[in-house]
């Protein structure tokens, strides 16, 4: 048992002359890291670039299939038009438009819904008529 007891003394020893040293060593600095290289301000090209929001006035899809709003198919409220809309934003407003050309702001879409159901920016019009004749819903 004494034996045993000297070697745990001398064990314990070993690990506080271990940690002291450990504590009077210098820790190690990182090395100098290079300096990164300035961002470029034409990447990616203009002409890849996809515009934000704030480059454009609006933005608008066709949405032929029932627009379903709170569980019912939303009709237009003067035409009685259920399909083949033109879904707008402008802004944070959303509105849309039947066939027939009734517009109307609907506050139960938003921008979200939007991004989730539009599909990639194909073109850019310089006039809300334009955009809608590109859509096949010219202006009445």
């Amino acid at each position: 048992m004494r034996h045993e007891l000297t070697e745990i003394r001398r064990q314990h020893a070993e690990m506080i002359n271990t940690w002291m040293r450990e504590e009077q060593e210098p820790l190690l600095q990182p090395e100098p890291v290079e300096a990164v290289s300035p961002v470029m301000d034409d990447f990616p090209p203009a002409d890849l670039r996809v515009p934000t929001r704030d480059d454009v006035e609006g933005m608008m899809m066709r949405r032929r299939m029932p627009l379903v709003l709170d569980g019912e198919v939303h009709a237009c409220p003067q035409c009685g038009s259920y399909r083949d809309w033109v879904v707008f934003t402008l802004g944070d407003e959303m509105w849309l438009r039947c066939q027939a050309g009734h517009q109307a702001l609907e506050p139960r879409l938003d921008t979200a819904w939007f991004d989730r159901n539009s599909g990639p920016d194909e073109s850019r019009h310089a006039t809300f008529e334009e955009g809608l004749r590109h859509l096949g819903h010219p202006d009445n």
